[in-house]
Order: C-alpha cells, then sequence, then structure tokens
C-alpha cells in the first residue's frame, strides 16, 4: 500500500460534499478540534440566537415571551427535529433535564409494577448509567436488581424476569456498535423492554427507533448535537407504550392541565407526560440551533464521512504509530465503529496533554485511552493527517506540527459533559 501524503487528504476535503458546513460553525482559530463526541463545536448561529432571546424577548415580552414565542411548547418541537435524526415519528421524543436524570425517570417507568424485577445491562456501560440503576434499585425499586454481563454475553442473558435491558448503543470507550434490532426482537421475545443510551450515536451514526421496534431511549444534547455545555438531554417513548407510562418525577409540566392548578396530578396524555419543571429555556435554544443545524446534512453523506474520516485515523495509526506501541481500541470494520477512535497507549496522559500543547484538542480516558471523536460537519480529513503526524513526533519520529493558534496544553477530560 502507498504511503499517504498530506496532499492526498487535501483533495479529499476539497472534493467533500459537506465541506460548506465547517463555516456554519465558530471554531477556536487554527485548533484541530477532536473531541466533538464530548462537546460539539458552537454554531455561529447560536450567539445571535441567545441574544436575541435575551436582549428582545425576554427583555421586551418578559412573562409574555412564554407564549408569545414558544418557549412552553420548547420541549416538544426541539425533541421532534431530534426524534427526525433519531427515526422517530413526531410526538414520541421530548427534551428534558440531563441524560441521567432523563434516564432515572424512564428506567423507573420501564420497571414500573410488574412481577419482573432484573435490570439487565453491559458490565462495560457507562459508569454514570450504571450509577443511575443502582439509584433506582436501592431508593425506588428495592425488590428489583441489576445483573451486569459483557456485551456479548446481553442475548444470553435473556430470561423471563427480566424486566429491561439496558445499554449504550455505541461504546464510549471504544466506538463499538452494538446490534440494536436484533437485541430488541431478541429482548421482546423474551418479554422484555429495552432502554438505549443514545449519547454517542445521534447526529452521527444512522438510528431507525421506530423501525427497529425500540422501546424507550435517552441521550445528551451536547456531543454531536452541538447544544452546548450542559445542554439537556432527551427521551424517547414509543407511541405504543405512552398511553399507559408512567415516569416517578410528576411536575406541574407534566400534568394534563398545567395551569388548572388541581391538587391531584393527572399526566397529560401525550409525551409531555415525560415532562416535570419549567424548561431550560436558554440552554433549550442553544440546543434548537445545534439540532436544526445538524438536521440540514444529508444522513447518508453525514454517515459516509463519519466512517471515512475514523477509518482513515485508524489506517493511519496502525500504519504510523504501532511500531510505538499504540493499539487502535475501535473496530477495523466500519458498520461496527461509531463517531470516534480510541487509541490505548501507556503514556495515554502525558500525550493527550502535550497533543493539546500543540494545539489539537482529543481527550484522555483513564487508564490509558486517548479518545478522539470527529464531527463529519466540521472536521476535515487533513485534521486526521495532521494529528497523526504530531502524534508521530511526540513518540519519536517525523517532523514537529508548528504549534497552532490557541494551544493550551491542557489535556481534555470531558468538561462539565456526562461521558
Amino acid at each position: 500500500m502507498p504511503v499517504l501524503e498530506r496532499s492526498f487528504f487535501e483533495a479529499l476535503d476539497r472534493a467533500d460534499p459537506l465541506g460548506g458546513f465547517r463555516a456554519r460553525f465558530d471554531l477556536p482559530g487554527d485548533r484541530v478540534f477532536l473531541n466533538g463526541n464530548s462537546l460539539g463545536a458552537p454554531p455561529a448561529s447560536t450567539l445571535e440566537r441567545l441574544r436575541t432571546v435575551v436582549g428582545r424577548n425576554w427583555r421586551d415580552d418578559m412573562n409574555s415571551a412564554w407564549w408569545k414565542h414558544g418557549w412552553l411548547d420548547l420541549p416538544r418541537t426541539v425533541g421532534d427535529r431530534v426524534g427526525g435524526l433519531v427515526g422517530a415519528a413526531p410526538g414520541q421524543v421530548v427534551v428534558g433535564e440531563s441524560t441521567s436524570v432523563n434516564l432515572f425517570k424512564l428506567l423507573c417507568g420501564a420497571l414500573g409494577g410488574g412481577t419482573r424485577r432484573t435490570v439487565l445491562t453491559d458490565s462495560g456501560n457507562f459508569p454514570s448509567d450504571l450509577y443511575v440503576a443502582d439509584g433506582v434499585v436501592s431508593h425506588v425499586r428495592p425488590d428489583a436488581r441489576i445483573r451486569r454481563v459483557g456485551a456479548s454475553e446481553i442475548l444470553d442473558a435473556l430470561d423471563d424476569d427480566v424486566a429491561v435491558v439496558m445499554l449504550s448503543h455505541v461504546d464510549y470507550r471504544t466506538a463499538e456498535i452494538l446490534p440494536m434490532q436484533e437485541i430488541n426482537e431478541r429482548a421482546h421475545a423474551a418479554g422484555a423492554l429495552t432502554l438505549w443510551d443514545l449519547s454517542h450515536s445521534a447526529g452521527v451514526v444512522p438510528l431507525a427507533l421506530d423501525a427497529d421496534g425500540t422501546d424507550l431511549a435517552v441521550g445528551c444534547g451536547y456531543k454531536y448535537l452541538n447544544g452546548g455545555p450542559g445542554a439537556p438531554g432527551y427521551m424517547y417513548v414509543a407511541a405504543r407504550l405512552l398511553p399507559g407510562f408512567r415516569q416517578p418525577i410528576t411536575g406541574w409540566l407534566g400534568h394534563a392541565d398545567p395551569f388548572a392548578f388541581e391538587p391531584e396530578y393527572r399526566p397529560a396524555p401525550d409525551v409531555t407526560r415525560l415532562t416535570t419543571g419549567c424548561p431550560p429555556l436558554l440552554s433549550l435554544v442553544a440546543l434548537d440551533e445545534g439540532v436544526a443545524l445538524t438536521a440540514e446534512a444529508d444522513p447518508r453523506l453525514v454517515r459516509e464521512k463519519s466512517s471515512a474520516l475514523t477509518g482513515r485515523l485508524v489506517e493511519l495509526a496502525a500504519e504510523r504509530l504501532a511500531r510505538f506501541s499504540v493499539e487502535v481500541l475501535s473496530p477495523v470494520e466500519p458498520d461496527r465503529r461509531g463517531g470516534h477512535v480510541a487509541l490505548r497507549h501507556p503514556e495515554a496522559e502525558r500525550l493527550t496533554r502535550d497533543l493539546a500543547a500543540d494545539g489539537f484538542a482529543a481527550e484522555f480516558r483513564s487508564p490509558e485511552l486517548i479518545r478522539m471523536g470527529l464531527s463529519p460537519l466540521f472536521n476535515r480529513y487533513v485534521d486526521v493527517w495532521d494529528t497523526v503526524t504530531a502524534l508521530e513526533r511526540l513518540l519519536g519520529a517525523g517532523p514537529r506540527v508548528p504549534a497552532r493558534e490557541g494551544a493550551t496544553g491542557e489535556p481534555a477530560r470531558g468538561g462539565g459533559g456526562r461521558r
């Protein structure tokens, strides 16, 4: 195989049908931003939208702005936008609190009051999801139990006591994609529900929640949806389950008639029953901008470019970094790989810090992973070549890549995000 030069990657960028999206993000100077799987870049339109909401709508209209500008409807309208990205028909997705709180709500509803009491999950699932499940069992359903098995053992572990199978669609470390449709079908055949975390999927990996028979799902808004730090998460409940679905945090805006101020709770008949209190308006507005921009891109092209970007990174890492004991932990097969790539090395923390000093923002994941999330909407093919070249130099060979504008020297660890 011929050695690829930077000019090859420059040519890929010139031919990229999604290349125009990069200019619509407010990116930090000449830095290479490779942790979009933890926090996406801000759309250029977000700041002006927030200025309008704060400096005009809020200032001029005060309390009437909730109705005049449709603020109270945003959890549903933004939810439907997200639904379009994850393969859900309108009326099944709503934006609410953080992903962890949303997971708590849906897991409680999935366990319900039935006789089944087991939550079946992957032992390598994102820790926060496991913590939430522990909390549900400890405080809400003490007769339930959590069974943790390896991802490859999930289907064999299904039995007549499993109430819900709780999984992440894309592994937060390796980017391994689990077979959603197959797991849904096997879980249903065993009489169980499925609850998926889509945080590393939505906006970069094709999803078809309705077509694949998914029951419940949650996800965050600050990764590939570019909703900003602390962006609210979302919940999906299949339409067939909504009429009888009960969630535990029954606040006033989930009421059938919230402004009647009735003393007794009556759940809304639709997806609004999943909501609780006042929506986080400014965060919702920012998320709306990110989701709207993401939805403009052809999802087929997004997936093709994501697979190509991560594939080139896997290829270059194997070709140029393996001799330095760098191991590619992500699947080689594109159909099994999500939107990020994990490289393992004993000095991963130092390397991530040194990359940052040269203007390459990646993430360190303990104990020895460098995690690189590539967004098809703003990352370029040359970003992949430049990053591998920088890593090669840091490991002892190759030319030095000039320090980039805005370099900080601090390794990214996920910031205020949850994964």
